[in-house]
């Protein structure tokens, strides 16, 4: 783990953080093939996670900008470090696909805090707070899938993030429905099979499809990219 001109004291309660954030990603999504970097940078902020990113090239690493006034607890809280170890459960999507792939991350960060015990609320009334603003960019003739990528475009993020959400949701409930098996245990066992193969959004829907002798991954995406998005989406997240 790399630090940018930080105290010892505030290094031991970073370190624990992060040590806490990848163990609580660890026991929901299952422990991935390639070896995280963390890389930390002091920034004054209102939140102790003001920023943050992942990278892909030589190593896969985490970025994160962190405000070390704030006490562990909030730290703990903050839902960043999940969203962002979440995005290196799958493969590199491509620009093309990036609403789907802040979709997953989005989706998957409060799986990993409710698994872990951290979340306030329910998943569902976590889900429902952040999904039923957007719903009505969807009300449209337009596809998911381009309704999403313009909201990327013109840096509406709130409702690219969330809206593209709403397809894990949808999946999650179609693989219980079908195959008794939810999203995150697909992706837990993703790992051993697969990841480290796969290169793409196709790949990566073939992967999880075949782990059950399945489409409903590969359909569901077909949906987003040539369906109405108002025959997938509802006026009201129930």
């Amino acid at each position: 783990m790399a630090y940018r001109i930080l105290s010892k004291v505030k290094k031991s309660l970073l370190t624990e953080w992060v040590t806490k954030g990848v163990n609580a990603t660890r026991a929901t999504l299952g422990v991935y093939p390639n070896t995280l970097n963390f890389y930390l940078y002091p920034k004054k902020a209102k939140q102790p996670v003001p920023w943050a990113h992942t990278r892909r090239d030589e190593h896969e690493s985490v970025h994160l900008y962190v405000d070390s006034r704030f006490p562990l607890d909030k730290f703990i809280k903050d839902w960043t470090i999940y969203h962002e170890i979440a995005h290196l459960a799958i493969p590199y999507l491509g620009s093309k696909y990036s609403w789907l792939s802040e979709g997953f991350a989005s989706f998957m960060q409060y799986q990993i805090m409710h698994q872990a015990g951290i979340l306030a609320g329910s998943l569902h009334s976590n889900y429902h707070q952040k999904i039923s603003p957007h719903l009505r960019w969807f009300n449209s003739e337009l596809t998911a899938a381009s309704i999403a990528q313009r909201l990327m475009k013109n840096e509406q993020y709130p409702a690219a993030y969330w809206g593209s959400a709403y397809f894990f949701v949808l999946a999650d409930k179609q693989l219980r429905q079908a195959h008794q098996v939810n999203l995150v245990e697909l992706i837990s066992h993703y790992q051993d099979c697969c990841r480290q193969n796969d290169n793409n959004v196709h790949d990566l829907m073939q992967s999880l499809d075949n782990m059950l002798e399945t489409k409903i991954l590969a359909n569901l995406l077909q949906q987003y990219e040539n369906a109405a998005a108002k025959t997938l989406y509802p006026e009201h997240f129930e």
